[in-house]
């Protein structure tokens, strides 16, 4: 991991010999320089090796990126209000989509766009993780 996706390079993820029991095996954060525990699910270890490392890269972002993540969630939701036209396509499209056991896609998204002669201050992506 690599701290553009908010994990810093000084920890790992182990196995807890204190923590697992038989073949329950629970997993904690450890600072690599010192072998300090730094995270363990509050003393009950994490399920998963992958659980622990999302865990500790939700927990360790900084503020300054934990803001303008608000942010970009803030011009999207204010987006969103401004063309609630779009939106209720959109939902009723997602709506179909997931009835049909698909999932709405950017290139759906793009072509709502276009029909609505919109377009995005931001990516389609963005708009998909938060509106």
């Amino acid at each position: 991991m690599s701290p553009e996706n908010g994990v810093s390079r000084g920890v790992k993820v182990v196995i807890s010999t204190v923590l697992s029991r038989g073949r329950d095996l629970r997993y904690v954060v450890v600072d690599v320089a010192t072998g300090e525990v730094i995270d363990d699910a509050q003393g009950y270890g994490y399920r998963s090796a992958q659980n622990a490392h999302r865990a500790h890269g939700y927990t360790s972002v900084s503020p300054k990126k934990k803001k303008q993540r608000a942010a970009v969630k803030l011009k999207v939701k204010d987006w969103c209000a401004a063309h609630p036209a779009f939106m209720a396509d959109v939902e009723k499209m997602a709506f179909y989509a997931l009835k049909d056991g698909e999932s709405l896609t950017r290139a759906d998204v793009n072509r709502l766009l276009v029909d609505h002669g919109l377009e995005l201050p931001f990516s389609v992506g963005v708009l998909m993780r938060y509106w």
